[in-house]
């Protein structure tokens, strides 16, 4: 069973808190609960009513959009040291989208209230909380624009890019990295459906911009994938 120790250990190692003194660690280590939910689950739901900071200890969270015709667009996923629902945190509104344990995961769980008084406390910490939100308005503003002015291809082979930027390694035959989401999920990621994910990632390795073996993509020339992404607008 994890003690209030473990949890000011686990606190500290987490980018948000690194400016906190011992005692304003403490102060959040005694009213954080842990909470453990299986792959699949729902970890809130959009429109509900939000009041609590939460951090993705161990796992992943999917954050995800729904359409009223159903069709979900995955927003980004969250990993250790990742926080959850900070605008509604500081607003006091509802939670705007929807997360979902994408592996097994453990959050720590810090009350609304708790968070903003230590919040006004520490500029430091208030800092990182505006840098976190100003990361997440970038990456929404890259969003709107892929999904407004890039067709399916396009926004494939940027969202390729990304990945062989971030996790690629390079071999002697080009960039080469793992695709850990399946087609379902990738249709989710770039707002489109699995079949023309799978038509579109069929064609690039047909043309030979990509290789696919199961899940591993290499990328033999980044250079000329770039510059299909121009042409796929």
């Amino acid at each position: 069973m994890r003690t209030r120790a473990d949890i000011l250990s686990t606190l500290r190692r987490l980018p948000l808190f690194t400016d906190l003194s011992d005692q304003e660690l403490t102060l959040f280590a005694e009213t954080v609960i842990r909470l453990e939910y299986p792959r699949g689950t729902s970890i809130f739901v959009e429109g509900d009513k939000c009041d609590e900071l939460l951090i993705v200890e161990t796992g992943a969270v999917k954050i995800i959009k729904s359409a009223l015709n159903g069709r979900q667009q995955l927003l980004s996923i969250e990993r250790r040291g990742g926080s959850l629902a900070e605008i509604s945190v500081f607003d006091g509104g509802k939670y705007p989208a929807s997360a979902e344990a994408a592996d097994d995961v453990v959050l720590l769980r810090l009350p609304a209230d708790n968070f903003r008084g230590i919040c006004l406390k520490n500029p430091e910490l208030s800092l990182k909380v505006f840098k976190v939100l100003g990361h997440r308005l970038r990456h929404a503003l890259s969003l709107v624009e892929e999904l407004s002015f890039s067709t399916v291809r396009g926004r494939l082979i940027a969202h390729l890019l990304r990945l062989a930027d971030e996790y690629g390694r390079k071999t002697i035959r080009g960039i080469e990295f793992e695709l850990a989401e399946n087609n379902e999920e990738l249709a989710a990621r770039l707002g489109t459906v699995r079949e023309l994910i799978s038509r579109n990632l069929g064609r690039l390795h047909g043309s030979g911009l990509i290789e696919m073996s199961r899940r591993t993509v290499l990328i033999p020339n980044r250079t000329v994938l770039q510059s299909e992404v121009s042409v796929s607008k």
